[in-house]
């Protein structure tokens, strides 16, 4: 077996499986965690075009947009403010970590996908309500509020591994990010 997988190809097999259900994206995630991102909004993206029940079931538009903003306010209430000091405490890092998901600094796609379950179980969040806040540029990130000579300028999303290197994180804090990058099993 290679070393490097052929990540479209894989990508292409689980979108041309016949029965694409729960259990399909599993096996899947279990062969390939490191797709596990992608393989999720994949699966997503199918079920929402999937054309055999466009006329049995109405677009509802305006009640995906509401749970839409109640979900973005969800995770900015989750991480922020006291809810982010608490999850940084408890998790032993630092709140410039948790501020990186909350301002999605961090491309999605660059995240391990275990990282991605245990942050929301910690900040009591599910997971599909953070991976969907990471990967929404439609709305503009929160900024903190600072005074500043220069007006604000917004920073591209970086890899995971590059926004890790960029925090300095000392050697528990390095501890802390292995555990909640550590599979507990549950998967």
């Amino acid at each position: 077996m290679s070393a490097k997988i052929d990540k479209d190809g894989i990508l292409d097999d689980f979108a041309l499986e016949s029965s694409l259900g729960p259990e399909t994206l599993q096996s899947y995630i279990k062969k390939f965690p490191s797709l596990a991102v992608e393989l999720t909004d994949l699966y997503h993206e199918l079920l929402l075009v999937d054309l055999s029940v466009a006329d049995v079931m109405p677009l509802e538009t305006k009640s995906v947009e509401e749970r839409s903003q109640f979900s973005a306010t969800l995770i900015a209430d989750a991480l922020s403010g006291r809810n982010l000091r608490s999850v940084a405490r408890n998790l032993g890092l630092p709140r410039d970590f948790i501020a990186g998901f909350r301002d999605r600094k961090i491309r999605a796609g660059s995240i391990p996908g275990t990282l991605v379950a245990n942050l929301a179980r910690a900040a009591k969040i599910s997971i599909h309500q953070l991976i969907i806040h990471l990967q929404d540029t439609s709305r503009p990130n929160p900024r903190m509020a600072f005074k500043a000579d220069a007006k604000p300028q917004g920073s591209d999303a970086v890899d995971f591994d590059d926004f890790v290197a960029g925090l300095g994180l000392d050697e528990s804090e390095l501890d802390a990010l292995n555990k909640l990058s550590a599979s507990d099993g549950s998967d």
